[in-house]
């Protein structure tokens, strides 16, 4: 055993106090003290330097100011190491065994350095009432490095217990650490980076193996393997709630492995299955990036961070089965969020009102086993720029964009989206800057929900395949609607929807296609009207809407012919149609009109085919009326009674004299009968007298002069051949108006 003046004489000497060959060396921690309380000018600046000793009884420093460095290599101290309140100018345990340090209020001018040594223990302070630690440096200041390079903290419940510590320098636990037991470091400020290469953590204090909540960082925060390739561990969860990381967040080649669920924690709420970093308000200055083969067996909650960018690189996996796999509700990206083509994810992503001002990439990832229905719950998410989902494949959950803003295009192409009899994707109330691309052998098994959607690009399903059927409803494309599918979906409802310029393949829509109040400016490709007229007929039930819309834009791009058609078909097919309560009397009658209305007609369109019918009642009236039978039962009469026929007067009542006031001279010439009873009726003319009967809109005189002899069979026959001829012409006169008035308005 070493005594007090040999201990004295090679401090003063600067020299390495150990051992010789086989002898063992004894240093009571008594005399360390001791030396201790020297002044600066009996020791010298290399301080006490301790190899290879046992340091026997209690080495307490608690509350003194040392000067001078004090290193302890490879000591085995008989018991815990008191520190609480000291100035040490610099302290090193390298390679050491020591059951526990208490430190709370230590301060070290420079480097405070652990390793390479084993410390175990289970002290308790009045720090905490209900946790016990092996190493305690709370409301601790390091002026230099706190490093634990291959040493291993050991306690039953925590490890170390560092709250509010500050280190000007950086932490150091790399290569062989490994505490048995939870890390807490509740609000601490490192000035430096934090350096966890290798590290291992495997007993976490109630779930939690290393606690860094409202921590400062200045610099960054390394999680990765080192040169010899040891992977870090973390059994348990990193909690991160409200710490600062001023530099970047790099997490490589490591395995999380949470050995309890979380409930409650972080921002959202519930969790069903563990969290792996829990970092609910985590600000993080530069890249977070997640890289090399990684298992995380639980989920990442970043809620409510800040991050410059998010880098998830191919070969990393998250294994959250039914629970959150990336929790980014309301975070803000301040650039991309990019997981890498090939990474696989149980569990979900969450976005909800998240804010990410570059692209969100999520290009060749797979998916499956969400919580709740959604691997992507994306409500209210911004994107600045755009949504790369090329490639994506989903296994039993939805990609979830809902009331979403995207400042690019949505781009989905070859994405394949399995979710057998729920929701494959939902676009609901999202707004698009750019185009929306479910084309080039995108694959939807389950429903495709762009209700209410604006698109200021296109939407383009050219290729695509919509097993579980596509709903527009109320959604705008202002740059047109490519509908061009692969395969005919079962289901289709565009009602209300609105678009330019429309491209599809009129025979592969399906016969439950809803297109009611779907308006479009025109047609992208061949106007074929009898193509429309087949689509249109497949709607089912009958709406009138989509024909008057096919025939506006026919009209309005100069195919008015074609558009009247698709009017008549419609028409058609509103008689055709089976009202709800069954085909009444009054239904049958209205029918029977409007067939005789289209038949004539064409509903109004086709008033040319009223016209030849009129002029072949014009024709056959014209022959009746030639014909000498008929015109010898026409008789006509004057104001005294006197009856005529078409060749002269028949019976004179009175004769026709001289007026009283003999203003008249007696004609010079005998009287001689004619066919316009000697000038007092108006004469025949078989023309006149078919135009006054056929056309009743004029009138000539005709009719109302001549009337036929009703008193022989031929008289009887005349007079109802031309009564019906008037009947039929004024109700063809009536259609014709009416057909050319329809005409004449705006389409």
């Amino acid at each position: 055993m070493i005594d007090e003046v040999a201990l004295l004489r090679a401090c003063a000497a600067g020299r390495v106090l150990r051992a010789g060959d086989g002898e063992e060396l004894v240093v009571e921690g008594r005399l360390v003290r001791q030396l201790c309380r020297r002044g600066r000018e009996e020791i010298d600046p290399r301080g006490l330097t301790v190899e290879g000793a046992r340091i026997s009884g209690d080495l307490d420093l608690g509350g003194m100011e040392v000067l001078f460095p004090l290193r302890f290599i490879r000591c085995v101290f008989d018991r815990p190491v008191q520190l609480e309140g000291a100035d040490l100018h610099l302290l090193v345990f390298d390679g050491c065994t020591v059951p526990g340090i208490l430190a709370n209020g230590l301060r070290v001018r420079r480097d405070l350095d652990l390793s390479r040594s084993r410390i175990a223990g289970d002290l308790w302070t009045s720090a905490s009432t209900s946790r016990c630690a092996a190493l305690w440096l709370c409301e601790s200041e390091v002026g230099g490095r706190l490093l634990c390079s291959d040493t291993v903290i050991d306690s039953t419940m925590r490890a170390v217990q560092a709250d509010r510590m500050r280190i000007k320098g950086t932490i150091r636990l790399l290569h062989g650490f490994e505490a048995r037991g939870g890390m807490r470091l509740l609000g601490v400020q490192v000035g430096g980076s934090l350096d966890l290469t290798g590290a291992r953590l495997s007993r976490p204090d109630r779930g939690l193996a290393l606690d860094l909540g409202d921590a400062q960082i200045g610099g960054s925060v390394f999680l990765i393997d080192d040169q010899t390739g040891r992977r870090p561990l973390i059994r348990g969860r990193i909690g991160l709630g409200n710490a600062r990381i001023s530099g970047g967040f790099l997490i490589r080649n490591a395995t999380f492995e949470p050995i309890e669920g979380v409930t409650g924690a972080g921002y959202a709420s519930r969790r069903s299955g563990g969290t792996a970093i829990s970092a609910p308000g985590l600000f993080v200055g530069g890249d977070l990036s997640i890289e090399g083969e990684c298992d995380i067996h639980g989920g990442l909650d970043l809620s409510m961070g800040s991050f410059s960018d998010i880098r998830i690189h191919r070969g990393c996996e998250f294994m959250v089965g039914g629970g959150r796999a990336l929790d980014l509700t309301n975070a803000a990206v301040r650039s991309g969020l990019l997981i890498e083509e090939g990474v696989a994810v149980q569990g979900t992503l969450r976005l909800a009102g998240a804010h990410i001002k570059g692209d969100l990439t999520l290009r060749g990832t797979r998916w499956s086993q969400p919580e709740k229905g959604s691997l992507i719950a994306a409500q209210g998410v911004v994107v600045d720029s755009a949504v790369d989902l090329r490639g994506v494949e989903t296994t039993g959950g939805r990609l979830r964009f809902r009331s979403g803003t995207i400042g690019g295009i949505l781009d989905a192409h070859r994405a394949q989206l399995r979710n057998p009899g729920g929701e494959a994707l939902s676009l609901q109330r999202v707004v698009v800057r750019g185009s929306i691309s479910l084309a080039g052998g995108f694959f939807a098994e389950g429903r495709v929900l762009l209700n209410r959607c604006t698109v200021e690009g296109r939407l383009d399903c050219e290729g695509g395949t919509f097993a579980g059927g596509i709903e527009a409803m109320s959604a705008t494309a202002r740059g047109g609607m490519r509908l061009r599918w692969a395969e005919i979906p079962p289901l289709v409802d565009l009602t209300g929807a609105s678009t330019t310029v429309l491209t599809d393949d009129p025979a592969r829509w399906p016969r439950d296609s809803a297109i009611a109040g779907f308006v479009y400016d025109r047609f992208d490709g061949a106007w074929d009207w009898r193509a429309r007229r087949d689509w249109l007929r497949e709607m089912s039930p009958f709406d009138a809407g989509p024909y008057e819309q096919a025939a506006r834009v026919f009209r309005q791009h100069g195919h008015p012919v074609e558009g009247e058609r698709l009017l008549i078909e419609q028409r058609r097919q509103a008689r055709r149609a089976a009202p709800p309560g069954g085909r009444s009397p009054g239904r049958l009658i209205r029918d029977a009109r409007d067939l005789l209305y289209g038949l004539t007609v064409g509903y109004g369109y086709r008033p040319g085919r009223v016209l030849w019918l009129l002029s072949a009642l014009l024709v056959s009236v014209a022959i009746m009326m030639l014909n000498p039978t008929v015109q010898q039962t026409l008789r006509a009469s004057d104001p005294r009674g006197n009856v005529y026929a078409v060749d002269g007067r028949l019976v004179t009542v009175d004769a026709v004299g001289a007026l009283e006031d003999r203003t008249a001279t007696p004609a010079r010439q005998a009287p001689r009968p004619g066919p316009c009873g000697d000038g007092q009726v108006r004469c025949f003319d078989p023309l006149f007298y078919t135009v006054d009967t056929v056309i009743p809109l004029i009138s000539l005189g005709q009719r109302a002069t001549w009337y036929p002899e009703t008193r022989t069979p031929a008289g009887t026959l005349a007079s109802t051949l031309l009564n019906v001829a008037s009947l039929l012409g004024w109700l063809l006169s009536t259609v014709v108006v009416l057909s050319f008035a329809r005409l004449a308005r705006p389409a």
